[in-house]
Formats: C-alpha cells, sequence, structure tokens
C-alpha cells in the first residue's frame, strides 16, 4: 500500500510497497546500524597513535590561534609562507580549546574530534532519511548504506577531517531543518535552520556550497510558494549575520583575493571543459563512494533513483546529478547522503521484491530467502569496507598515520639541521595525500619547498603552479639527480636538503634518485634511519629566491 495522504506536518516521501519489516524491529535495527558504523569508524582511528593521513596546516592553525589567545590571526605561521589565516575556524576554536582546558592534547582533538563528528552524523543522516522514507525496512537499510559506504568517512576520519567531519554534520542538520521548513509549519525550523547552516560554513566552505545548492533544490522542490521564499530570505541573511565576525574579519584584513582565490581550486560543470568531461564520465560511472570490489551500495542506490523517478519522486535523483555536477572536487562524500537513501529505498523496492519472487518460483522458503539475501549484503558491505589494500580499489588504503620511524626522522631534523634550512621532500602520492608532506613543517619546523597544503589561499595561481612544480618534483623520484637540480631552477623553490621516505609497496620511488644522490659530490647523506634519508645540499646556495608568491624562499638566519 501506498503512503498515507500529505498532511500539513508530515513530509512528502517516497511511494512505497509492503514494508516488509514488522515497525517494532525498526528502532533497534537502526540502532544497530549506528553501532557498526560507529565501531567501523573506530577500527581506523583507535590503534593508530597518530591523526590519520593530512592535517597538519590545520594543527599549525589550532596552534597559531591558542597562542594568539584565541583571536583570529593574520596570516598563518605554516611552512613560513604567509598563508592567510582565512580558513573557516571552528575545527581549529575546538581543537586549540580541548587542549587548552582538558588533559587531550592537541594530537588527541586530531584524532578524536574527526572520530566523534564523523559517528554523530550517523543519526543525522538518520534524522534526514526519514523525511523522503516511511520508518520501516527502507529505513533501516538507508542506515546500513550510510554506516558502511566508506566516502562517508574516509576523508572525514583524516587529521584534516577535523574541518570537514564537523561541516558535513552540521549540513546534513541542516539540510534536516530546511526540509522540515519548506514541508511543515515547525516553529522552530527556521531558527535551527540557520544555527546549523552558520555552524556549517564555519566549519567548512566547500561543505557550505553543498549546504547552499542543496538548499536551493529543496526550494525548488518543496517549497514553491510565497512562505518558503520569505524563509529561506529570513536564514540567509541570519546565516550571514551569525558568520559575521568571521568573514568580516577576513575581508578587513585580506579582501576576497584569499577567498577567489580558493574558490578557483574546486570547480564545477561549468568551470571547463575537462572538468566537464570528468563530472560527465563520473556520472556515466554511477559508482562514486569508493567501495572496494563490487559497489553494492551503489548499485542499489541507482535502483531507488530508477524506482522513485518512475514513481514520480525526481528530488533524490537530481540531487545526486546536481552534487556531482556542481562540486567536482568534493561530490563522492556528498553524494552518499542522497545515494544511502536511493540505496534503502532499492533494498525495499526492487532487491526484496525480486528475491521473494525468485524464492517463490523456485519453489524455496520464501520466509527466510529475503532475511538471508540482506545479511549476505551487509556481510559483503561490511567486510568491503575493512578493505585497505590498495588492490581492491577504494580509498581506504590513505587511512594511514606516519609511522614512529618517520616521526624520529622528524625529530633528527628538528633538532640536527640550521633552523634555515629548506627541505625538498620527494613526492611518492598525490599531493591530496602527501601526508609526510603535509606534516613536515608542523613537526620538523623547517620548510618544505613542494608542500602544496595551503596555497590555494594565495592569489596569483600559486597554488597551480605549486601543483604543477610537485608533480614534477614527483617525477625527479624516478630519474637522477640532475632532475633536482632542474627543478629547482625552473620552479625558483631553492632547496638545502632532500628527504626521501622509505616505504615498502607496489610502485615505490626513489630508487635511481638515491643511487645517483649518493655517487653525486654535490650531496652528502647526513642521515639514513628506519623512516627515511636525507641528502645536504653542498652547493653554494643563492642570497635570494622566491616562488610565484613572493614568499623568500632564502637561507634565513
Amino acid at each position: 500500500m501506498l503512503d498515507a495522504p500529505r498532511t500539513a506536518s508530515s513530509p512528502p516521501q517516497i511511494p512505497s510497497g509492503p514494508a516488509w519489516l514488522p515497525g517494532r524491529f525498526v528502532g533497534p535495527l537502526v540502532v544497530a546500524a549506528w553501532l557498526l558504523g560507529a565501531a567501523l569508524r573506530a577500527a581506523y582511528v583507535l590503534p593508530a597513535g597518530f591523526p590519520l593521513n593530512d592535517g597538519g596546516l590545520f594543527y599549525a592553525m589550532a596552534e597559531d590561534l591558542r597562542e594568539n589567545a584565541f583571536r583570529l590571526p593574520e596570516v598563518t605561521s605554516y611552512n613560513q609562507a604567509g598563508i592567510p589565516f582565512v580558513y573557516p575556524p571552528l575545527g581549529f576554536y575546538v581543537a586549540a580549546a580541548i587542549d587548552s582546558v582538558t588533559p587531550f592534547t592537541l594530537i588527541d582533538a586530531f584524532r578524536f574530534v574527526p572520530l566523534a563528528a564523523t559517528c554523530l552524523t550517523l543519526p543525522a543522516f538518520w534524522l534526514l532519511a526519514r523525511r523522503f522514507l516511511s520508518p520501516d525496512l527502507a529505513l533501516v537499510a538507508a542506515s546500513f548504506a550510510f554506516a558502511l559506504v566508506p566516502r562517508s568517512y574516509i576523508w572525514l576520519l583524516m587529521g584534516g577531517g577535523l574541518t570537514r567531519s564537523l561541516g558535513l554534520l552540521f549540513a546534513i542538520l541542516a539540510l534536516h531543518q530546511v526540509h522540515r521548513l519548506y514541508t511543515s509549519r515547525g516553529r522552530v525550523a527556521l531558527p535551527l535552520a540557520a544555527l546549523f547552516a552558520a555552524l556549517t560554513v564555519l566549519s567548512h566552505l566547500e561543505t557550505a556550497w553543498f549546504l547552499a545548492f542543496s538548499t536551493a533544490l529543496m526550494l525548488v522542490a518543496f517549497g514553491r510558494n510565497r512562505r518558503a521564499f520569505a524563509s529561506s530570505l529570513l536564514l540567509a541573511g541570519a546565516v550571514a549575520t551569525l558568520t559575521s565576525p568571521w568573514w568580516l574579519t577576513v575581508l578587513f584584513h585580506h579582501g576576497f583575493a584569499p577567498l577567489l582565490a580558493a574558490s578557483s581550486t574546486g570547480g564545477s560543470f561549468f568551470s571547463d571543459g575537462d572538468t566537464r568531461a570528468h563530472l560527465l564520465l563520473s556520472l556515466a560511472r554511477v559508482a562514486s563512494t569508493s567501495e572496494p570490489l563490487f559497489p553494492v551500495i551503489a548499485v542499489l542506490g541507482l535502483l531507488g533513483a530508477i524506482t522513485s523517478l518512475v514513481r514520480g519522486f525526481w528530488f533524490l535523483p537530481a540531487w545526486w546529478v546536481a552534487i556531482v555536477l556542481l562540486d567536482a572536487r568534493a561530490f563522492p562524500t556528498f553524494t552518499t547522503v542522497p545515494v544511502a537513501i536511493l540505496a534503502g529505498v532499492g533494498v525495499r523496492e526492487v532487491l526484496v521484491p525480486a528475491v521473494q519472487a525468485a524464492a517463490r518460483d523456485a519453489g524455496a522458503g520464501r520466509a527466510l530467502a529475503a532475511p538471508v539475501v540482506l545479511v549476505a549484503v551487509l556481510l559483503y558491505a561490511g567486510v568491503a569496507s575493512l578493505q585497505r589494500s590498495p588492490h581492491a580499489g577504494g580509498e581506504a588504503a590513505f587511512l594511514q598515520a606516519l609511522d614512529g620511524a618517520e616521526l624520529e626522522a622528524f625529530r633528527w631534523v628538528e633538532n640536527e639541521t640550521p633552523r634555515g634550512s629548506r627541505f625538498l621532500i620527494v613526492p611518492d602520492t598525490s599531493w591530496e595525500t602527501a601526508s609526510t608532506s603535509e606534516w613536515f613543517p608542523m613537526l620538523a619546523g623547517r620548510v618544505s619547498v613542494a608542500t602544496v597544503q595551503g596555497t590555494e589561499w594565495l592569489p596569483g595561481g600559486v597554488f597551480q603552479s605549486r601543483v604543477k612544480a610537485y608533480y614534477e618534483a614527483l617525477e625527479c623520484g624516478y630519474r637522477t639527480s640532475a632532475c633536482l637540480q632542474t627543478w629547482m631552477q625552473e620552479t625558483g623553490l631553492f632547496f638545502t636538503h632532500v628527504y626521501l621516505r622509505k616505504w615498502d609497496g607496489e610502485g615505490r620511488c626513489c630508487d635511481t634518485l638515491v643511487e645517483s644522490l649518493l655517487g653525486d659530490p654535490h650531496y652528502a647523506l647526513v642521515y639514513d634511519g628506519p623512516g627515511a634519508m636525507i641528502f645536504e645540499s653542498l652547493a653554494d646556495r643563492p642570497a635570494v629566491t622566491k616562488d610565484p608568491s613572493g614568499s623568500d624562499l632564502s637561507a634565513g638566519p
């Protein structure tokens, strides 16, 4: 049977068939999904004694904020690059406050705040999902899908997830209230939507963009009336007012230049031909969930999208498409919300009926067929979510922390090299996952000349030139020491030391470069530990070298 007719207090939901699941089981199974999702996330964080993957830039900014008596500094000390302190600061305030008033350290904050916020997205998602789904098997399946889909937690659990996890948590809560604002007449929907939207803006700008266009799409889908339009204007004004202490401070110190520079590094369907082609191909592939092996949740989401369109409910499929087309960089994370809801629809409206029909035709036990298949799908998705091997696909392999050997190398650098030393950390991964390169300036206290993080806030195309220089340095890892000299001359990024990370794995770089450096009289091996090899350049250093941002890269005092 179909859902009950819509009333002033009930949201429009996807028309559904039989519930398939007694109502008394729904609540306990949803809680079980939350516990499973929390355990899965904790399984990555708790064994590591250090934040996963990235976070060095944000660590420096939290420390800068604390040392400036919790007043926003004009620039961050990170990498001595003159990077404007314009990043939304809520996460930094949270981390710095934990470090200041609790027994926990900043490192602890960068480990556990992302974990806590990412776990809280599970009940937040349930609040939003139940606006679209009946409280039956669909809601249970959607809760398990969001708990297990890798992209709902991979980039949020990292050290840099300090901002990303808070942003997604508050965005989901804001969208729940926005949906209430447009589909019912609750008195608290507008103030709560404004509060959570403001917290989103103060946490993560890219997530704020996701929230903005998602709100606009909800307005078109559910709020085509004068009251909803007026409420939207009030919502926008309230968010601007609540966030004004931050953005007015940024504009006073830096103007619009850093914000415009950062906005140009994302991209959408309207950016350029290459980005447009990439996004269209991503849509055609459907799977953006980072599931290793077979993308079962993405497929169920696709089945749910088709079912929704056939039954006249276009919002969720359109939301999925809009996210992909309007956010080239982070759409795999944001699409997990509509994909998981649609996966719940796919389970209830396609998978279970198909299994029941097959069991009936085969004369098998109809009552047990669907539960057995659902448990098998759940086990498959759960085991797949724990796969870190790069051979399995997905991105869970990035959920690694710096090990003690590298931290020991960082301490050696801090204690044994001149303060003015400039290091070329030879890349061996893409810049987004270059944890050594990002944490080095913070923990070793020396400049890393090829680090990309933070340069997106520098105007004049610095980010694009630094990304180009980074990947050119990566190519040098497979060549000889002559490549390093050419790289320095072409980029203007002067270095006094070369740092090569030691690691085992397929595609490991730098054997040729190491052999060349050992035989090059212009370099001396000064450190050879279990985590890294470090060479000092014996060539005369130039008096002053400037990178494209104008930052002084000379030797210093």
